[in-house]
């Protein structure tokens, strides 16, 4: 068999799977199915006795994949970015901030990962002999006074961005180019002059660092080379034009550059800048020669023996591949002939090619999702489809001739994934070992057998810290940490389970006979009403038509709805459409529900978001005639799609009318499903409200629910910026996974209308049990005394709590809970006589129906 079709017929059988251990045993695929299904503790357990019993060794592996890591994973830091890993496997980096200085971390990736030393820089680029480069700021004076100008301007926005521009352009100036042995830490810089560096690449020997520089007020840059023995930049090649990004091809004779269509340069302010024609060029420093190419994102092979890039022409996309001599004698020219492997008028990005360069692979748009897609660079054998999923499946990348990693999902909620081309296994290789809590990836660099993620693998997405991992492709995980897993997950789902069911206890058959009450017709109904008015964009017709509608139904179902007109533009009107329950306790105290009907302009959004419109909608319609001690506000927002508008104007006027808003939940995107399941991902700035969805979820519904701590950029962030921490609600699951999102093709088909139900069945249930209870304590202080530690907090705003809870740690480690009773009048307050320093004190208020604040009020013990 000739070598191409050798690897060709690897690659079919991707087509075509394999047997998995779920086939062949009972026990296991019973548990799976159960996981299939949400119902995590018959599945844990069924997991459990798999590995207990005869066949529990070599059904492990399965069962790892089935419910987080297959492989070993080391955390590296908790907050990082940019990372890469070395051409041998042998280092990895990652870079941080330290006191403001951007830092670099080298990480050694031989057996167990470990972070081998630190230092100033950033942008590094890492060679096979062990060097780095990088770039590092020079703290000149010219730097600091620039620094002081933009710390001490004030004014309009132009005076700060004049300012931030002339800093960065100052740090660019003052930029130096640093080579670094990483076992010994040696350093030397390169003699820039006036140069201004703008990126690097090594050859492959790793002696001779190529660097694309130019001159501040240059119409040009140039490719020079920095050598072991003479570090002063010598030119490479001269002549007109932008370049950047230099690579070295194997052999030492070709160095291959891009011309960007713009100029890439750092420039001063002002500066009128060129463009020219995209392209890349590759230089042979043997026969003095340059081989121009008219086409975009050039990609080289391993061993330095296959180039392919992409061309467009008359609305045709092709991969072009070029065969490359590079340890051998042959004439320049011969470079020059090159070959078509794929046309297509599908759009394709991201050219990866295997290390022998026997495969291309790619990311192709057929439909309204990107897939990976592979094809031999001989052009002996059909395309074959690598990945065939509803979700964006991007940036293909060879780990060796076998195996091709690639991410899922939209930017905020990627996850890797690696291809077996000879067996067509998938496995998803991050995770956190959670049932619920989600781990967005986005970053990766792989090294060898190692692979670097960045992830906030704590689903905390609120926070600025993305941690640092390191994935060992060739230590699965223990038997041990599977059982582990299992056991700890396993306690956690039984725990979040009764805890449901004790808050909803007393409330529980009035939620169920309200929850029995949403109907998918209804909401289809919805849904098809407001699909009709096209895009309801603030500025469009549809956004008034929707507009009316909504007032018209929530009048049909009892309401007295308000409309809150605004002009968030000149000439722009629009409106919020509010509805109110009134509480029959405390009627002053409001729970608010939201979602936003506005769509983007271009397209009708379905998803988003006619779809938490609709459940909005029913939900009102649902607890029309039920009693709750508060306020429920049905909050239907306009202008999300321009900039959170609509939400803060509601916030505005709350604010500044005093209402005493005490918690929130809103849902943005809940319809589109990826597959069978129906599951959605609660995004809270709260735990306590997020647990209570959970609970709710459950019981009520037969929705899977995860969760993410995830509020920015929806109109959640609005309550969360004026009221703090009160805000759950639901999103999609995987997070903004739809294909569709802000597309013309977010259309009424693509909708799951009974996910929508299951979503509005939960929300039912969620605020019934917030707008009964009681709501966060305020004002919790600790006071030392000779006898103990004096609790005290704020009198509670509702006016039907008759008692507390107080939870603490006692100094021998056992948790204990103490009620407390007071009186109409009396300071709420309470003496605990044995706390152990460092102890977290929490206290609930409980009101006359045995129900609880939706979240502890915390303070932590010094000590």
């Amino acid at each position: 068999m000739r070598p191409a079709a050798l690897a060709w017929a690897l690659v079919v059988v991707v087509a075509q799977g394999t047997l998995s251990a779920q086939q062949v045993s009972p026990e296991l695929q019973d548990a799976a199915f159960a996981w299939d299904e949400g119902d995590y503790v018959s599945a844990l357990e069924g997991y459990l006795r798999v590995l207990d019993g005869p066949r529990g060794e070599r059904l492990r592996g399965e069962i790892a994949r089935l419910t987080g890591e297959p492989y070993r994973v080391v955390e590296m830091a908790r907050n990082g970015s940019s990372v890469r890993a070395g051409p041998t496997g042998r280092y990895g980096t990652f870079e941080f901030t330290q006191g403001g200085v951007p830092m670099v971390a080298v990480v050694d990736l031989r057996g167990t990962p470990s972070i081998q030393s630190t230092f100033p820089g950033r942008d590094v680029v890492l060679s096979r002999v062990g060097t780095a480069a990088f770039l590092r700021l020079s703290r000149t004076l010219e730097v600091e006074a620039a620094s002081e100008e933009l710390a001490s301007a004030s004014g309009d926005r132009a005076t700060l961005t004049a300012a931030r521009n002339q800093l960065r352009w100052v740090e660019t100036r003052n930029t130096q180019v640093v080579l670094r042995e990483l076992g010994s830490g040696n350093e030397r810089l390169v003699p820039l002059g006036t140069l201004i560096p703008l990126d690097m690449g090594f050859s492959y020997d790793g002696r001779t660092l190529f660097l694309a520089a130019g001159l501040p007020e240059g119409r040009d840059n140039q490719i020079y080379a920095v050598g072991p023995s003479r570090l002063d930049p010598d030119p490479v090649l001269t002549g007109g034009g932008f370049k950047r990004s230099p690579q070295a091809i194997p052999g030492g004779r070709f160095v291959l550059y891009t011309r960007p269509a713009s100029d890439p340069m750092p420039r001063p302010p002002g500066f009128a800048r060129l463009t020219q024609s995209e392209g890349f060029d590759m230089v042979d420093r043997r026969e003095e020669d340059v081989l121009s190419f008219a086409g975009r994102d050039p990609v080289l092979s391993a061993d330095g023996s296959t180039l392919a890039f992409l061309t467009e022409r008359d609305g045709e996309t092709a991969v072009e591949v070029v065969d490359l001599d590079p340890f051998g004698a042959a004439p320049g020219r011969a470079m020059r002939s090159t070959r078509v492997v794929l046309r297509t008028r599908d759009p394709i990005q991201n050219l990866a090619l295997s290390p022998d360069g026997r495969l291309v692979a790619y990311q192709k748009r057929p439909f309204a999702d990107w897939d990976i897609f592979a094809v031999p660079t001989d052009g002996v054998g059909p395309e074959l489809q690598i990945t065939n999923e509803i979700q964006h499946d991007i940036m293909p990348v060879f780990v060796d001739a076998r195996h091709i990693l690639a991410a899922k999902g939209e930017g905020r909620h990627r996850r890797s994934y690696l291809y077996d081309l000879a067996d067509g296994s998938v496995t998803k290789l991050f995770h956190n070992n959670t049932v619920r809590t989600i781990a967005p990836e986005y970053e990766w660099a792989v090294g060898g057998t190692k692979l670097m993620v960045v992830s906030e693998r704590d689903g905390d997405t609120v926070s600025p810290e993305r941690g640092v991992y390191v994935v060992d492709l060739a230590t699965e995980v223990s038997m041990a940490e599977v059982r582990e897993r299992l056991v700890t997950n396993l306690d956690a789902e039984r725990l979040l389970r009764s805890e449901g069911e004790r808050m909803f206890a007393p409330i529980a058959d009035r939620v169920r006979r309200a929850t029995e009450q949403v109907s998918v017709e209804r909401i289809h109904r919805y849904e098809a009403d407001l699909f009709q008015f096209g895009s309801k964009y603030m500025t469009e017709p549809g956004n008034r038509l929707a507009n009316d509608y909504l007032l018209r139904t929530l009048e049909s179902f009892g309401y007295a709805p308000e409309l809150q007109w605004f002009e968030p533009r000149p000439g722009v009107r629009t409106a919020n459409v509010i509805a109110r329950l009134a509480g029959t306790v405390d009627p002053h105290l409001v729970c608010v529900v939201s979602s936003h009907y506005d769509s983007v302009r271009r397209g009708p959004g379905a998803d988003d978001n006619t779809s938490g419109t609709a459940a909005l909608l029913e939900t009102a319609r649902v607890l029309r005639e039920s009693g709750v001690s508060i306020t429920i506000e049905f909050a239907f927002f306009t202008g999300e799609e321009a900039g959170l508008l609509g939400s803060r104007e509601y916030v505005r006027r709350a604010q500044e009318g005093g209402k005493g808003i005490v918690c929130a939940l809103n849902n943005d995107m809940i319809g589109w499903s990826n597959d069978h399941r129906l599951d959605n991902t609660i995004r809270y700035s709260n735990a306590g409200i997020r647990d209570i969805q959970h609970g709710a979820a459950m019981q009520f519904s037969d929705l899977i629910t995860y969760d993410a701590r995830y509020y920015k950029s929806t109109d959640a962030a609005a309550y969360y910026e004026a009221y703090g921490d009160i805000v759950g609600g639901i999103g999609s699951y995987p997070v903004l996974g739809n294909p569709h999102y802000h597309q013309v093709t977010d259309r009424l088909e693509t909708i799951n209308h009974r996910l929508v139900a299951e979503v509005a069945k939960t929300t039912v249930g969620t605020i019934m049990l917030l707008a009964s209870s009681p709501s966060r304590l305020s004002g919790l202080t600790l006071r030392r005394s000779r006898v103990g530690v004096q609790v005290t907090w704020d009198p509670v705003l509702e006016s039907d709590v008759t008692d507390y809870k107080v939870r603490f740690t006692r100094s021998d480690g056992a948790v204990q809970v103490r009620g407390v009773t007071t009186f109409p009048g009396d300071e709420p307050r309470v003496l605990l006589e044995d706390v152990r320093d460092g102890s977290v004190v929490e206290v609930k208020a409980v009101n006359d129906r045995g129900l609880e604040s939706w979240d502890w009020a915390r303070i932590r013990l010094a000590g």
